[in-house]
């Protein structure tokens, strides 16, 4: 019993001091002959009588393997004598180094012929140099995968995690690719509970936790799995990836430690345009200096014809090789295809459709009835299936799947990974599938749907020409979607089901799946898209002449134009409808659309008098989500009006109604508009606190417009309370939100305070890009309150910078055309006072600032009024009143002391400062400056460390 031990060490030492042969050391070599037998590391072990693990060890280059174990691997791999010498071999020279030691780069296999740029840019992207996602983008057949896979075998190599996955054609999981990567990790390993709402099989009943929460966790997941041995995320035909999917690759790509967790991604370039999502990530990303993408070139004619040779396996005659390097255009896929034809049949097919086609049918006709009837659904699906749901679809145990599948191995017909399986090329499929008669192919069509299930089964179910059942299973997928605020996702599914239905269905079912559409394409902040869906929606009613349907509809056309920026549009699109007073939801809809258009274009009287006619006419028919919509719209005008006690009564009705009918985006809303009123009164902790819980439900709404709104609040209530760094980062989240002009009046909010914290940065170059592009999309919108706000922030920063009298001619227009002071307005005359002062005219700025003292008192703007008295106190001190300079000042430093905002102190104390200075108090202007330089200098340290 003592040898055995013995003997295991005897075996182990005589494999380690065997001779030194080539250079390929033994985990390559398995990994190469394993997967020229078509086997998975599972399958390979299953067969050897080894554990999965143990097979992954080898191939890693983690153990030094046994005789006996070389011996099990290839009667597994079912090696000929050649091949198992080349095995024996390889396990002789054992490892070339330890597994800590720097791997050099690998020479291209030889079938990576042409591809030695690519096989350099692999090696350097792997080893953690250069930017962390690499994309490759080409044609159809160009490679792509095969670098792929390449890039697989090196990582491995250095003994990397690697986590591989495709994105399917028809759609799937709402962030796929990458949560199906995850799944298959975190099957043998725990995750965090915002991961699990990621992953397909692990989510609950339970509500989804925020976005953000579950792209953080995801970005966790990746980091403490990369802590060790590092991370490899490969994704291939990233095309096919969905808006939500390409948010948490961007989102993961940006926040992970570059040098532990690296990206490669392919994807197909002729089927993408400027405008998808795909582009614009890429855009984004590339802007951010986070990608690198390289394109594939077709092989020059001496790499294509080395690759020819080397896939038929023998020489190749001049005629045949001219033939086919012209017929194959450079593309690796036709060139290994039909040099495979040419090592089995000596010459080339007649042309390259034909020829191919002709190949694809041998060989599968030499395969035995039921593999052909696996490869036949496999190509009806034309993507990567799961083992378990193709043996479903196939009527097979999944046991016997492998067994079944074997002979396609053989045949290099199939690729197989821990994905799943597909035919090694779409032109197999492609010649399959259209050999199949319409009756056969529609069948399968039905066996695949119902073995896949979800938005996937959609597609198979159409084909299949049951329209009711993809019609159920796109609109349960969109349901889905949105409960997890994936309403990108959502909008997909849905933008599906009103094209089948307009092929198939009534036009009662189309406008209604429009509608919804319209809907979810909203609450992606898809404004234009949202309008044509609306739009289309319309024409149906009017032809079916639903004359209430219309109403509501062309309501709805006309709350986009104001979450879209465009009120003039949207007041006029509403103008002709409203003229008709009909009862019914429809003239609640269409007036609350009307207010919140005149609320956008600062017609803040007009928007109260419309919301009570809402109110009125709720009432009247029992609309709860119309009431609280009207108190909604008129506390919000009411508000900017500085009629505080109504809006607040307004508001708080709005939020508790429509808690009570379930609207939460009302509730949202309304809660907002109370925050600001507690905001701008001075109650700045309180504001806080409310601001992020308000996020926090608008996070759980997905609602762009909405969360872009919420975000910039956020960061407006943090330059008050002090916290710079986050408002910067808070302002450009909400920027991204908006997105490339998706919602331009919540970027132009962003803009204004980011502008605004550049200048008392001192950026004033880059404050005044972003505050002069708010002016734009005022005008734009009609939007006077905005062009004011924008202009206050750049008048300051023309003080800032030296220049007072530009600021005077930009806000002095702007005010004179004002009757009475919206809120807005009033916010802006301190700024002009001081304009006015630092250009040499004390008594306009005097008379300026005497107005802002009176308008922010009856408004309750203590904010403003803090920022009055202070102006007013150097207004006197210009004129030499030392005694009414102080009491100013001594106001605007206990309202400062009052609402405790860090900023206002430091600007009142620079006041108190010149105040001191001019009485020729040494002491106290020099304790008032440092306060006030030690408190600025934190907030801009805090800023510019985040920028």
């Amino acid at each position: 019993m003592s040898r055995a031990p013995a003997r295991a060490t005897m075996e182990r030492q005589e494999v380690r001091d065997m001779p030194d042969g080539a250079a390929e050391t033994f985990d390559r070599t398995l990994v190469r002959l394993r997967r020229a037998a078509g086997l998975t590391q599972e399958q390979l072990a299953q067969r050897c009588g080894l554990s999965t693990r143990g097979v992954g060890n080898l191939e890693r280059g983690q153990r030094h393997p046994r005789r006996v174990t070389v011996q099990l691997l290839a009667d597994g791999l079912a090696l000929p004598e050649d091949s198992r010498a080349e095995l024996l071999a390889a396990a002789r020279r054992g490892r070339q180094q330890p597994p800590d030691h720097p791997v050099p780069p690998r020479r291209p296999a030889p079938d990576l012929i042409g591809r030695t740029e690519e096989h350099a840019l692999l090696d350097k992207h792997i080893s953690g140099t250069g930017r962390p996602f690499l994309v490759f983008a080409g044609q159809t057949g160009i490679g792509k995968t095969r670098l792929l896979a390449e890039a697989a075998t090196l990582a491995e190599a250095r003994g990397t995690v690697v986590l591989s996955t495709a994105c399917s054609r028809y759609g799937g999981e709402p962030y796929a690719p990458l949560s199906e990567a995850f799944a298959r990790h975190v099957s043998e390993h725990p995750a965090g509970p915002g991961l699990a709402f990621l992953l397909p099989e692990q989510r609950t009943a339970e509500p989804a936790p925020a976005r953000w929460q579950m792209f953080a966790e995801a970005a966790r997941f990746l980091d403490t799995l990369a802590r060790r041995r590092g991370v490899f995320v490969i994704l291939d035909d990233l095309q096919w990836a969905g808006p939500d999917g390409l948010a948490l690759l961007a989102s993961l790509v940006q926040d992970v430690r570059p040098d532990r967790v690296r990206f490669l991604a392919a994807y197909r370039d002729t089927e993408i345009a400027a405008a998808e999502p795909l582009a614009d990530t890429l855009l984004d990303l590339y802007r951010k200096g986070l990608v690198t993408q390289h394109s594939l070139a077709p092989l020059a004619d001496e790499d294509a014809t080395m690759l020819l040779h080397h896939s038929a396996g023998t020489e190749v005659g001049q005629s045949a090789r001219d033939r086919v390097l012209r017929l194959a255009g450079g593309l690796p896929l036709f060139l290994v295809q039909l040099g495979h034809v040419l090592g089995r049949s000596g010459k080339p097919p007649a042309e390259l459709p034909w020829g191919l086609a002709h190949a694809v049918r041998r060989q599968v006709g030499s395969l035995p009835e039921r593999t052909v009837e696996v490869l036949t659904l496999l190509a009806v699906g034309q993507q990567r299936m799961d083992p378990d749901v193709l043996a479903a679809a196939a009527g097979l145990d999944p046991a016997e799947l492998s067994e079944v599948l074997a002979p396609a191995h053989t045949a290099r017909l199939l690729d197989e990974n821990a994905e799943g399986v597909r035919l090694t090329h779409e032109l197999v499929a492609e010649v399959v599938n259209g050999d199949l008669p319409p009756s056969r192919r529609h069948a399968l069509h039905r066996r695949l749907a119902e073995a896949l299930g979800g938005a996937a089964a959609a597609y198979h179910y159409t084909h299949a020409q049951d329209t009711e059942r993809a019609a159920q299973t796109l609109r349960h997928a969109a349901e889905k979607a949105s409960r997890q605020a994936a309403h990108d996702t959502a909008a997909q599914h849905l933008g599906a089901l009103v094209d089948l239905l307009d092929r198939t269905g009534s036009q009662a079912a189309v406008a209604e799946a429009a509608e919804a559409w319209a809907d979810a394409l909203a609450a992606a902040g898809r404004y234009d898209a949202a309008l044509a869906a609306a739009e289309r929606a319309l024409l149906v009613y009017r032809k079916e002449g639903d004359e209430e349907r219309q109403r509501l509809v062309i309501a709805r056309i006309g709350y986009l134009h104001y979450q879209r920026g465009t009120p003039r549009e949207g007041l006029a699109r509403i103008a002709p409808t409203l003229t008709e007073d009909r009862p019914g939801g429809s003239s609640v809809r269409l007036r609350l659309a009307r207010a919140a258009n005149l609320y956008q274009s600062t017609r803040y009287r007009e928007s109260v008098e419309v919301s009570t006619a809402a109110i009125v006419a709720a009432e009247s028919v029992g609309d709860e989500h119309g009431l609280a919509g009207g108190h909604l719209r008129r506390g919000l005008a009411l508000r900017l009006l500085g009629r505080n006690e109504e809006a607040l009564a307004d508001l708080h009705t709005a939020a508790a109604t429509a808690e009570l009918c379930g609207d939460r985006d009302i509730v949202v809303r309304a809660l907002t508009g109370v925050a600001v009123l507690h905001h701008y009164r001075g109650e700045l902790t309180r504001a806080d606190r409310q601001f992020e819980r308000i996020l926090r439900l608008a996070e759980e709404l997905g609602d762009r417009e909405l969360l872009s709104r919420a975000v910039c609040n956020v960061g407006a209530s943090a330059v008050y309370v002090g916290r710079w760094g986050a408002a910067l980062r808070r302002f450009s989240q909400a920027l991204e939100l908006a997105g490339h002009g998706r919602s331009p009046m919540c970027g132009a909010m962003a803009l204004i305070g980011r502008g605004a914290l550049w200048s008392a940065c001192g950026r004033y170059d880059v404050a005044a890009d972003d505050l002069t592009q708010v002016i734009r999309l005022g005008e734009e919108s009609d939007n006077a309150d905005i062009i004011c706000n924008a202009s206050a922030q750049l008048a300051e920063n023309d003080v800032r910078a030296g220049r007072p009298e530009r600021g005077v001619r930009r806000l002095l227009p702007l005010l004179a055309l004002q009757g009475e002071r919206s809120w807005q307005m009033t916010d802006a005359l301190p700024f002009l006072a001081e304009a006015q002062l630092a250009a040499g005219d004390p008594v306009a700025a005097g008379e300026t600032v005497a107005e802002a003292v009176a308008c922010t008192e009856h408004i309750e703007h203590i904010l403003a009024r803090t920022d009055a008295f202070r102006v007013q106190g150097l207004a006197f001190l210009r004129r030499g009143d030392f005694s009414a300079a102080g009491e100013s000042l001594e106001e605007a430093g206990a309202l400062a002391e009052r609402v405790g905002s860090p900023y206002l102190h430091a600007r009142v104390s620079a006041a108190h400062a010149a105040l001191s200075d001019s009485r020729g108090d040494c002491v106290a202007a020099a304790r008032d400056r440092g306060r006030a330089e030690e408190l600025f200098t934190a907030l801009r340290r805090d800023a510019l460390a985040e920028d």
